[in-house]
């Protein structure tokens, strides 16, 4: 099983790569260092911060619930 810091950098990877995009390109649209996305991609971050993950969705124009709207994090426990 993922853990989460792995869960959200497989879904940054996919977002970024739906909108042909680099993670430098979103480092600089974002406001952001680029050693910042690359330690959640690295696995150095175990857990990105909500704020690292706000920049990042408004700069790929998407909602902080459209990015955790995928499984696991959107089926619900039974």
């Amino acid at each position: 099983m993922q853990t989460d810091g792995q869960l959200i950098a497989t879904r940054l990877i996919s977002l970024i790569n739906e909108q042909n995009l680099t993670i430098n390109r979103v480092a600089n649209l974002s406001g952001m260092k680029q050693s910042t996305l690359n330690s959640i991609f690295s696995g150095q971050s175990k857990r990105p911060t909500i704020t690292t993950i706000r920049k990042v969705c408004g700069t790929l124009g998407i909602s902080i619930h459209d990015f955790f709207d995928f499984p696991p994090y959107n089926e619900v426990e039974k």
